[in-house]
C-alpha cells in the first residue's frame, strides 16, 4: 500500500478480492497505467473513503447541496437522522406523521458520491428507531424516479396505492377535442369554486376526503379543518371547478386545481363527493373539462390529473384521457428493517463487516 496516496497495488487486491476490500470501506477506481506514477506498478488502485455516522441533526451541521432536512425543532426534525462523512451530511432520512392519517411519510436521501455503500439502509433502520410501531411507513416512488423505486424494493415494500398521474396539454387538438366530449347530464350545472360559500366547499372536501383516504388507514376527521386550510390556500378559485345538482344544490363533484403545485407542475384532484354517486363517470368528466377548459384559456399547456387506482371513478375517465404522457406514482408501505439493521446503523461499515452483496441495489 501506497502511504502517501491511499492506493493499494493489484497484487494486493488479488491476494485478498476485491470483497473483502469493500467491506472494509474501500472504493475501487480502474485507472489506465499511463496515469499511474511509478509508484504504481498495477492496473487499478483503491482509494479509501472514510466512515459514515449515522446519528440526530444538529442546528449547526454542514450540509451538502441536496441533502433534504426540516426545520430545526419541527417534530419532523426530531425524526431524522443523518449520515455524517468529512465533518458534513451527506444523507438524511426523515419521517413525517401525515397530519390526517395513521402513516408516517418517509424520505430517504444519500449523495450520489456516497450511494450502493448501505447508508441508505442504515438511515432508514435509524429512523425506523423513532416510530410507533403500530403506524406504517409509507413513501411514494414515481415512474420518473428509477433509484427511489431500487431503493425500496431492496429494503421491502408493498403497494398500497397506484396513481396513474396521466398529463393532458388543455390547448392541444386532442385535449380540445376531449374537453369538447365531455357533458353534464340533465339536472346539474358546473360553477367555480369563488362562486360558493367557501364552508359548502370545505365540507363537500372533507366527505371526499374521508372515503378517498380510507387505504391510507384511519382518518381523523377532526383534523380535517386544519388541513383544507393549508391545502385550499394553494388553490386556483377561478379554475377549480364544481358540479352541483340544481334541483338541491348539493356539491357532487370536486374538480380542484392547484397551478405549481410541485416541480412547475399543475395538478387537478377530482372525484364525486360520494363514492356512490349516480351518473358520477359523467359528472367528473364533464367537471374535470371545465378546469381544463379554464386553464387553456391560462394557457397552461401541461396539467396532471391525480387520483388512485382505489377511486370510485377518477380511473375510468383517465382511460379516456388523450396519451400526452405522465409520471406514474405508488404509494409503497415499507417493510421494518431486517434484523440486525438497526442495532448496526450507527456503527462504521469498516466496523460491520458488510458483505458488497448487501448493497447489491441499493440506490441511497
Amino acid at each position: 500500500m501506497d502511504r502517501q496516496s491511499g492506493c493499494i497495488g493489484y497484487s494486493i487486491l488479488c491476494q485478498f478480492g476485491p470483497a473483502q476490500f469493500l467491506a472494509w470501506g474501500y472504493e475501487i477506481v480502474l485507472l489506465k497505467p499511463q496515469t499511474l506514477s511509478s509508484k504504481h506498478i498495477a492496473s487499478g488502485v483503491m482509494s479509501h473513503k472514510p466512515d459514515v455516522e449515522i446519528r440526530a441533526p444538529r442546528d449547526d451541521d454542514w450540509v451538502v447541496d441536496g441533502v433534504p432536512l426540516p426545520r430545526p425543532g419541527d417534530d419532523t426534525w426530531q425524526r431524522t437522522r443523518v449520515a455524517i462523512a468529512d465533518g458534513q451530511v451527506v444523507g438524511s432520512a426523515s419521517l413525517m406523521l401525515a397530519p390526517v392519517t395513521d402513516w408516517y411519510f418517509c424520505e430517504v436521501t444519500v449523495v450520489p458520491e456516497y450511494r450502493r455503500r448501505s447508508l441508505g439502509t442504515r438511515l432508514y433502520a435509524a429512523v425506523y428507531e423513532l416510530t410507533d410501531r403500530s403506524i406504517p411507513v409509507v413513501t411514494r416512488a414515481m415512474n420518473s424516479q428509477p433509484i427511489r423505486r431500487r431503493f425500496v424494493e431492496s429494503i421491502g415494500c408493498s403497494t398500497l396505492v397506484h396513481c396513474p398521474e396521466p398529463w393532458i396539454d388543455p390547448t392541444s387538438t386532442a385535449g380540445q377535442e376531449w374537453i369538447t366530449q365531455q357533458q353534464l347530464p340533465d339536472g346539474y350545472q358546473t360553477v367555480s369554486m369563488d362562486e360558493l360559500p367557501i364552508e359548502r366547499v370545505e365540507r363537500a372536501w372533507s366527505t371526499y376526503f374521508e372515503w378517498a383516504h380510507r387505504p391510507f388507514g384511519t382518518v381523523h376527521t377532526d383534523q380535517l379543518p386544519q388541513y383544507w386550510t393549508q391545502y385550499s390556500d394553494g388553490l386556483d378559485p377561478d379554475a377549480s371547478r364544481l358540479s352541483i345538482e340544481t334541483s338541491t344544490g348539493a356539491i357532487v363533484v370536486l374538480s380542484l386545481v392547484a397551478p405549481d403545485a410541485w416541480d412547475g407542475r399543475t395538478m387537478i384532484v377530482s372525484e364525486t363527493v360520494h363514492e356512490e354517486q349516480r351518473h358520477g363517470d359523467q359528472l367528473l368528466g364533464a367537471t374535470i373539462a371545465a378546469s381544463l377548459g379554464r386553464l387553456a384559456d391560462q394557457g397552461i399547456r401541461r396539467v396532471e390529473l391525480e387520483g388512485h387506482s382505489t377511486d370510485a371513478h377518477s380511473p375510468q375517465i383517465v382511460q379516456t384521457i388523450p396519451a400526452g404522457g405522465g409520471d406514474p406514482m405508488d404509494i409503497l408501505k415499507l417493510a421494518p428493517p431486517h434484523r440486525g439493521s438497526a442495532h448496526e446503523a450507527a456503527r462504521p461499515a469498516a466496523q460491520r463487516g458488510h458483505a458488497p452483496s448487501a448493497e447489491r441495489s441499493e440506490a441511497p
